[in-house]
Parts: structure tokens; sequence; C-alpha cells
């Protein structure tokens, strides 16, 4: 480059507007100054004010962004005229302006990785994770890529695709085994595969083995196979963008074997089927190795401009990483043309934008971190909570448990003490049954003794004294003595009968036969009775039979101990149950003291009676009062052969 002169009137336009004038208004002053002429480009060419401009734009972008813009603004409204070390550190100030503007940062953001509204949610994803892709940043683009396969199991072409993108993201990681896992998964796979996205598979598996380096085989013979099935393929279906991925993956494989004729052939038709399909981004790239055969070749001169059209392609802005490539190829190249200077301006925006990408690569690594931690904590946060109430849940279950258990406990206690009860029932209703019909005996002996046996001695003497007659006067009187007593022993040998078994409760139910034993209880002793029977069907001649004994067992007690003069007896039925209220208006007992002696055997085994029916028995008594008795049985209405009477 030229030397700059010392005294250029534009020079001294910057030194007065840094020592004393506003600086817009000299701004404009120099704008005027550069739209008068070609004075002021051959100026800026020679780097005088370009210098000036470039540093001031610097020196504003922390505490006066605007005036930065205005200095940028300048440089690039001359970019023609600045040489390529100029344009490289306007394009780098430009980088630094927009980083500096979070408003135009956001917008970058959305412009570059934002997917457009009219795809859908799957194909939003793929498109930002594919834009991630460009800019080298994997790890965003994995994440992405993820989410969409959860959705894409319907859609295996699809689904392929986006495995066959991941693989391109392991390649930027350099985990390179993972994405050959998953390309030789998919091209071994015995289902259909598009040809596209074969195509595809060919060219990453290719890129990857070309990357790796793995002694373990040929790689050059790895990439040749893989790439020449993927122009093949491509060819076939005319898929201009794997088309040039495998020319310039070829092409570079043949730069690296010294074959640079094939390599220039390869790379030229890569750059234009690029160019064509719309991948500037790689474009770029393949521009960086049509450079490097360049190189090879020693011309500098067309490598230069290889690098130059790469920069055309897009903002820096867009892609710095492929403009840190591109700055850097431009450094080798001044550098073998021995132009130092260049070479290390150059090589310090390479670096410079290197470093700029690993801080911003480390800040969103942090930053990623530091969300993972937050979302850590908020996990575990969560899985205290989740353990807390897990804890509750169990202490629930197992005082439930326990509750279970004594539910069980009580439910066994229950009908294990009502079995018991049960058992001791059936023992006392044994024990009475013993009790009554030793009674019974007792009563039938007695009844033989003191009625039947007296009549029937008298019977015999009577008989003997028949015999011994001597006349018919004295035969005739004993004769009507001796019928007397016999028709007395008859009556009294059919109420012991009637008292063992009474034949008229069994042919006409209980109504009857209680009416029939009142009507004879009339006539001996000075007592009323008022009875009342609903009208009811006869049941279980058991249940009769023993009910009838107890209302007898109770009149008996009321003719022996009550001194009373009235008893009451009301039978009926209510709810399903047989109802037997029983009263006298005697001196009344205590029934739970009677039931606790001796003689009050005969009440317990009336109650132990009614219980054998899964009856119940209350005694009402206080003394003076009278007596009182209810009883309450299941009532099951039978029939009497076969029908209901």
């Amino acid at each position: 480059m030229l030397k700059p002169y010392h005294l250029s009137p534009v020079r001294k336009l910057f030194e007065v507007a840094h020592s004393s004038v506003s600086l817009w208004i000299l701004l404009g002053i120099a704008s005027c100054f550069f739209a008068a002429g070609n004075l002021y480009g051959q100026q800026l060419q020679k780097g005088f004010v370009f210098d000036s401009l470039y540093k001031s734009g610097f020196d504003s972008i922390n505490h006066n962004l605007g005036a930065s813009k205005q200095y940028l603004k300048i440089l690039e409204s001359h970019k023609k005229e600045l040489s390529p070390i100029q344009q490289a550190k306007t394009n780098y100030l430009r980088l630094m302006v927009i980083y500096a503007d979070t408003s135009e940062v956001k917008a970058l953001n959305k412009r570059m990785f934002e997917a457009p509204d009219s795809l859908g949610h799957t194909d939003a994803l793929i498109y930002s994770a594919r834009k991630f892709l460009e800019k080298s940043m994997p790890d965003k683009a994995i994440h992405l890529l993820m989410q969409a396969l959860d959705s894409l199991a319907t859609n295996p072409e699809k689904a392929d695709y986006c495995r066959i993108s991941l693989t391109e993201a392991y390649r930027q990681k350099q985990e390179y085994e993972k994405g050959i896992e998953i390309l030789t998964d998919i091209l071994n796979s015995k289902r259909s595969v598009s040809d596209v996205n074969r195509a595809f598979a060919y060219n990453r598996l290719a890129a990857i083995y070309d990357e790796w380096g793995i002694k373990s085989f040929h790689i050059s013979d790895s990439v040749l196979k893989y790439s020449m099935l993927c122009i093949s393929l491509s060819e076939k279906i005319n898929s201009k963008a794997n088309l040039a991925l495998s020319q310039n993956e070829l092409s570079y494989r043949f730069n690296v074997q010294k074959k640079y004729g094939k390599a220039l052939e390869m790379s030229l038709k890569a750059i234009e089927n690029f160019d064509e399909a719309g991948m500037f981004y790689h474009e770029m790239s393949a521009l960086i190795n049509l450079s490097n055969i360049y190189i090879r070749l020693k011309d500098y001169k067309l490598a230069l401009q290889a690098v130059v059209r790469a920069t055309n392609l897009c903002a820096i802005e867009e892609n710095r990483n492929l403009f840190m490539r591109l700055y850097l190829q431009m450094a080798i190249i001044y550098d073998l043309t021995g132009n130092y200077k260049e070479a290390y301006g150059f090589l310090s925006l390479s670096r410079s934008l290197m470093e700029n990408f690993y801080k911003d690569r480390i800040s969103t690594q942090i930053n990623e971190q530091s969300a993972k931690y937050d979302l850590f904590t908020k996990e575990q946060k969560i899985r205290e909570g989740e353990q807390k109430n897990e804890f509750h849940k169990k202490q629930v279950l197992f005082l439930f448990i326990i509750l279970v258990i004594l539910f069980i406990a009580f439910v066994l206690s229950f009908f294990y003490f009502k079995l018991k009860r049960k058992d001791f029932v059936k023992q006392k209703l044994i024990e009475a049954v013993i009790q009554t019909e030793e009674k019974e005996r007792k009563r039938i002996a007695s009844d033989l003794h003191d009625g039947l046996g007296p009549l029937l001695s008298a019977a015999k003497l009577y008989f003997q004294a028949y015999i011994d007659a001597d006349n018919a006067g004295e035969k005739s009187a004993i004769e009507a003595k001796l019928i007397g007593i016999i028709d007395s022993a008859i009556d009294d040998s059919t109420r012991i009968s009637h008292n063992i078994s009474p034949q008229i409760l069994e042919k006409y139910g209980l109504k009857v036969a209680l009416e029939n034993f009142i009507s004879e209880i009339d006539l001996s002793k000075n007592i009323g009775f008022d009875l009342k029977f609903e009208e009811i069907s006869r049941f279980d001649l058991k249940v009769e039979l023993t009910i009838y004994r107890t209302i007898l067992e109770l009149i008996h007690n009321t003719l022996k101990h009550a001194k009373a003069s009235r008893i009451g007896i009301n039978v009926f039925i209510s709810e399903n149950m047989l109802h037997v209220q029983y009263n006298d208006n005697g001196i009344g007992f205590s029934a739970e003291e009677k039931m606790g002696q001796k003689q009050g055997t005969g009440l317990k085994n009336i109650k132990n009676r009614i219980n054998s029916l899964e009856g119940t028995l209350i005694f009402d008594n206080r003394q003076s009062e009278g007596m009182k008795a209810s009883i309450k049985i299941p009532y099951k209405a039978i029939s009497i052969n076969g029908k209901s009477n």
C-alpha cells in the first residue's frame, strides 16, 4: 500500500474534531468532503482517515453506540474504495456494533434461527436445527433434533433426515462413532430409505471418515467409496445439494492426495452446484477449499480471488465462523506472497473473531450450565417435595394398613366372641333343655306319684273290695266309686299327656292351645286373662312349642309367686318379627336378681329358649308394679301339608 500523506485536509479536519468542534457537525462536514471528489477516497485508501474513523468507531462502542454507527456508515459508504484489510476491519467493526446493540442481536437471532410461520412445529424444529449447524452450534441443534424425533414416529422418511442431520452435529462435536453408528444403521436398514436420504447419508459418512482419520482402515478408499455412491445417486435423482457436498468432499481428498487437477475440477463443480442450490455457506467453505488448491498450485492471485468472492456471499454477522476461516486464509495467502503487514492484519482479525466466538461459546455454555443448575435445583426441590409427598403417602398407607389390620382383628374378634357366645348360648340352651327335661320328668313323676298313682291304688282297693262284696247293693256302691276313680285316672293321664306333648297345639296352633290352657286355669284359679292374638299364619312347630312353653312358664311363675289377679298376653306380627308381650299386676320382682339366684333357673331357661330362636327376651320388672316381659322372634310363615293356613 502507498504511504499516507501527512498533511491531508481530512486529517486536519479530524484533528480539529477531536479537540474542539461538535462531533455531529464535523461528521456532516466530513461527509461533504467525502462526497466532494476522489481526493478523499484516495486518502481513505491510503489509510490515513480510515484508521482514525475505525479507531473512533471502536472507542465509541461502549459509551456512544450512535456515534459508532455513524462512523461505520461513513466507512461502508466507501467500501469499494477500501483495501481488502480495510474492508475486513470494516466488517469486524460492523459485527462489534451489532453485538453491542441488544435489539439488533435479538433481530439477528430471529432472522438467523427462527423458522418461518408457515412451517409446522416439527419442520420448524428441524429448520432451526439446520441453521444452528450452519453456524457450528451443534449442542443447540442436537436439542432441537431430539425434540423433532419424538414427534416423527409415524414419518420414517423425515425421521431419517432428522437422524442424518444429527450425525452432522456429532461430527462438529467430534463424536464420530455416534455419527457412524446412526448412518450405518440407516443404510443397512431392511426398511425402505428414500434416495435423497440415502445420498445424504453416503455424503455424511464420507465426511466423518475424512475428518476422523482412524487408522484401522484406508480413509481415502472409504471417502472415495461413499462420495462416489452419493454422486452417482444424486445425479440420478438430480439432487444438487448432495451432489455438491460429495464433490466438495472429493475435492478436499484429491487435494490431500496431491491430485490437484481432479481436486480443482471437483471443487469448481461443487461451487457451481452450491450456488444453484442456494447453499451459500457451503459455497463459502468450498471457496476456501478452492483457495487451498490454488495455493498448492502456487497461483496466489486466484487463491485470493476465491476468498474475496466468498466474503461477498453473506454479511459477517450471518456467519462469523466462516469469516474467521476466510480471514485466516487471507493471512496465509498474504504471508506466502511476502505481504506480512496485511497477513498480520488478517491474522489479528481472525484471532479476534476466534476469541469472540469462543467467549460467546463459553458464555453460552456457562449460561446453559447455569440454566441446568437452576433446573437441577428446581428438580431437586421438586424431588424433595415428591419425597415428602411419598413419605406422607407411605405414612397414610401405613396408617391405613394398620387400620385395616385393626378392623380385621376387630371383625375376627367380633365373630370369634360371637361364635363363643353362640357356643355359650348353645351350651346354656343344652343345659336349659336338660334342666327342662329333668323338671318335666320330675313333674311327670310327681303327677304320676301324687295324682295317677293314688288313683290307681284306690282303684285296685275298690276293685278288690268289689270282688269281696257279698251283696248286690254293696257291689253297686263300690262299682260307682270305682268308675269315678277310673274316670279321674283317665283325666289325669290325659292331662299328663297334654303337658308332655299338647296335641291341640299340633292340630290347631298356638292360639287355640293357649285359649284351651287358659280356660282350664279359669276354672280352678281366681285370676283373669286378657288374651289378644293377631290372625297370623301357622309357623314352625318347634317355634310354636317353644313359645307355648315359654308363655306357660311365665304363667306358672305368675300363679306361683306374683299374687296377681290379672294376666295380659298379646301376640302380633310387626316388621317381620313375632312379638309376644306378657304382663301381670302382681307384686313384681327383679329379673336380674332372680336369674342370679338358684331359684331363677326357670327364667334362665326361658331366656335360653328364646335365644335359641335368635330372639330376644326383655324383662321390665319393678317391685309392686307387676311383671312385664317382651319377646321378639324372627317370624317365618310356613304352610302345613303344603297349604297356607
